[in-house]
């Protein structure tokens, strides 16, 4: 990637249409197996085949000993996509972070190059159910984490930080959220939202590890466990529940420690996506204190509703801790890898320390240093932990949301992006994703989207947009070339 030199931008007129001229660019996949993978027949058809089928023209390369043994031939390539096809042994802590760290070495600069997601199952026909998954218009939400309910067409909250209560929505006919009583074990409330509503989108916080995740902080609640690979509710009174629930959904474990972590096969991680309808799942490897990364990917898909899929709200987020680090101009955070892994992490370079010796020097105040200090030891540390399990390419948006994108076009070297702004449209941050890796000359914006602050070879951010509701917003790339083979 290279950062294009932004001339003055010419102004866009706001609610312009669409151009219709031109072709639509193709987005590009790849597909990474380990060899582990490709040897049993069983599992290559599950996954390998079964993306091979949905992704017509994607590119396959494997691995033996580790994924970075095919870094060159993703450099030539460019994917737009990648998935990365693992046995469930082959996944974890260690293997999230050298995709991480692989996936954004794919050229000279430190952002994600392909957006990637991890393939994988309890066995090879649960893998199956994420390789072939197709796309969630998302209408129906749980929330267990504090997300903004108005996003979605329906949706129910259960708050860690009381019981009793919970909060309803539903569009067009409660007016605004809705306070409710509930039961304090909320157990049945929960089996209900996920068995007999179906909910599409689950997003949750509180204790869990990668065996369990306990509902709230505030007292006995219920608690979401597995056995052989399913699903089980345990009540108050330690009875027990199957918790199946056969509905494709999202879920963003965005502040729970280590749910994200395949430690061995009978696993949470494994078990949602088995058992609980999981097509795509977002969760923490390790302990999670800081939380760019998960809480960053909660609020910009809920926030910027039907912007971005659920796999680009995470690169969008990941891309956003990059550019915080960057923004500091240590030098040695790029070549940071988290090495022994505890219960709580606090990684810090040489680099850092001569950073804050420097402000303090410069006469900075002692306060204003330490939360630099751990701002930027918290966006460390959740650069490269948090693993996005599932099909990197499924289009899985919040329907009828406060956005509409539009299909990309190609004409005389102009890249064409837009995106139409709906009712309830919020102010802040902008984001496009390219159809794959391209060069380009300038960036060309409505001026309601204000200057882009990434402007990357597959992605751009305009931090400060100030869109209204009604109005179509184009971005067009001049002299734009494809890049990769």
């Amino acid at each position: 990637m290279r950062f294009p030199l932004l001339t003055a931008a010419t102004a866009l007129l706001a609610g312009c249409a669409l151009l219709t001229g031109g072709e639509a660019p193709r987005d590009s996949y790849a597909i990474v197996a380990s060899k582990a993978v490709m040897d049993d027949p069983a599992w290559k058809a599950a996954t390998v085949d079964a993306l091979l089928a949905k992704h017509p023209g994607a590119r396959l390369a494997v691995w033996e000993a580790k994924p970075e043994e095919v870094r060159a031939r993703l450099a030539e390539w460019q994917p737009s996509f990648t998935a990365f096809v693992v046995k469930p042994e082959q996944a974890g802590t260690r293997f999230t972070i050298d995709v991480s760290v692989l996936c954004r070495a794919l050229d000279d600069d430190p952002y994600t190059d392909t957006f990637w997601g991890v393939i994988t199952g309890y066995d090879a026909e649960a893998a199956r159910l994420l390789a072939e998954a197709k796309p969630i218009a998302i209408e129906r939400a749980l929330d267990c984490a504090g997300c903004d309910l108005t996003a979605f067409g329906k949706a129910w909250r259960y708050t860690e930080d009381h019981r009793g209560t919970m909060n309803v929505w539903e569009r067009g006919v409660t007016p605004a959220i809705q306070d409710a009583p509930c039961d304090t074990d909320n157990t049945q409330g929960f089996l209900e939202r996920v068995q007999r509503d179906r909910v599409q989108f689950l997003s949750t916080s509180g204790h869990a590890t990668q065996h369990d995740w306990q509902m709230g902080y505030c007292g006995p609640n219920m608690a979401l466990v597995h056995k052989d690979g399913r699903l089980v509710a345990r009540d108050t009174k330690k009875r027990e529940h199957p918790a199946g629930s056969a509905e494709p959904k999202v879920y963003f474990a965005n502040g729970n420690c280590l749910i994200g972590d395949i430690d061995k096969t009978d696993c949470m991680a494994l078990s949602w996506m088995r058992d609980g309808g999981a097509r795509q799942f977002m969760g923490y490897t390790v302990t999670t204190w800081f939380g760019a990364q998960g809480w960053g990917t909660l609020g910009l898909f809920v926030d910027t509703a039907g912007l971005a899929t659920a796999n680009e709200a995470f690169h969008f987020t990941n891309a956003s801790i990059v550019k915080a680090l960057e923004d500091t101009g240590i030098a040695d955070l790029r070549d940071f890898r988290l090495g022994k892994i505890g219960h709580v992490n606090f990684p810090k370079t040489p680099g850092m320390d001569a950073w804050a010796a420097q402000k303090a020097k410069d006469g900075a105040p002692k306060g204003e240093i330490q939360k630099a200090v751990r701002q930027t030891i918290g966006n460390l540390h959740d650069r490269d932990v948090v693993c996005f399990y599932g099909d990197p390419a499924l289009e899985a948006r919040i329907a009828k949301g406060r956005w509409r994108t539009l299909p990309s076009a190609l004409s005389a070297g102009t890249l064409t992006l837009s995106a139409e702004a709906r009712e309830g449209v919020r102010e802040g941050a902008v984001w496009f994703r390219l159809p794959g890796s391209w060069s380009y000359a300038e960036v060309e914006a409505d001026p309601a989207l204000g200057a882009p602050d990434l402007t990357l070879d597959n992605m751009l951010r305009f931090p400060n947009a100030k869109p209204k509701a009604g109005a179509t917003y184009t971005v067009r790339l001049t002299n734009a070339k494809r890049k990769g083979a």
